[in-house]
C-alpha cells in the first residue's frame, strides 16, 4: 500500500467486496475479510462479536434475515486513513412483504487489509416496510 490513493481503493474494494458476500451469503467469504482477532459491534450498542468464531456465528445468522446488502444513494463510501464509514440499506423479503432499515457501518482496517473493528448504527424504530 504505497500511497493513500492505493489504500483507499482497496478499503473501498473490501467494502464492496462485505456487501456482495453478505448479500451472497457467503458467511466464510465475509469472515476471511476481518482479521482472526476482530470485534464486531451490531447495532453498536450491543455486546461485541468477538474473532473470527463470534463473527461466523453472528454473520451465519445475519443471513437468514437479511437478503441484500446495498449502498444507499444519500452517499458513496468515505475513507479516511485506516477507517471506512458508508450507508447502506438491509433488506429482507417475507413473502408480499419486505423489511428495509439504514444503516451507516463504520469499520477500521489493519495494516495488511484485514477488518479489525467494525461498529453498525442503526434502530430497528427507523425500520420501514413495502411489497417484495
Amino acid at each position: 500500500m504505497a500511497d493513500n490513493n492505493d489504500r483507499t481503493a482497496e478499503i473501498k474494494a473490501i467494502v464492496e467486496a462485505y456487501m456482495e458476500r453478505h448479500t451472497a451469503g457467503d458467511v466464510d467469504g465475509i469472515i476471511d475479510l476481518f482479521a482472526v482477532d476482530a470485534v464486531a459491534y451490531d447495532p453498536v450498542d450491543a455486546d461485541p462479536h468477538l474473532g473470527h468464531e463470534g463473527l461466523r456465528s453472528f454473520f451465519g445468522g445475519t443471513h437468514e434475515m437479511v437478503d441484500s446488502l446495498t449502498l444507499t444513494a444519500t452517499g458513496p463510501i468515505r475513507v479516511t486513513g485506516d477507517f471506512a464509514a458508508f450507508p447502506m440499506t438491509a433488506r429482507t423479503v417475507m413473502g408480499e412483504m419486505a423489511l428495509e432499515i439504514d444503516i451507516i457501518d463504520v469499520m477500521t482496517f489493519g495494516p495488511d487489509g484485514k477488518i479489525t473493528e467494525m461498529k453498525a448504527y442503526w434502530n430497528m424504530a427507523d425500520a420501514r416496510t413495502g411489497s417484495a
